[in-house]
């Protein structure tokens, strides 16, 4: 879960690289065609994605560790 930002950055690459139908191949050609309004939603869903999975990690380690209390 931790991981999942760099798994985004790579995704922009392999699909670039590949012409791969997907999310990091409409960064790039949003920011080809400076498609400001594309840009800012998809920048918008990663950070999303990213803060979720964060949070998930946190909770789901906070009930794998019981040194960990919550008060």
């Amino acid at each position: 879960m931790l991981q999942f930002p760099w798994l985004l950055t790579g995704v922009v690459i392999v699909e670039a690289m590949f012409n791969y139908k997907g999310f990091g191949l409409a960064l790039v050609e949003a920011a080809e065609n400076n498609d400001i309004n594309l840009l800012m939603a998809c920048s918008l869903a990663s950070v999303a994605v990213v803060l979720i999975t964060q949070l998930i990690s946190d909770i789901g380690y906070v009930y794998l560790n019981p040194r960990i209390r919550v008060k």
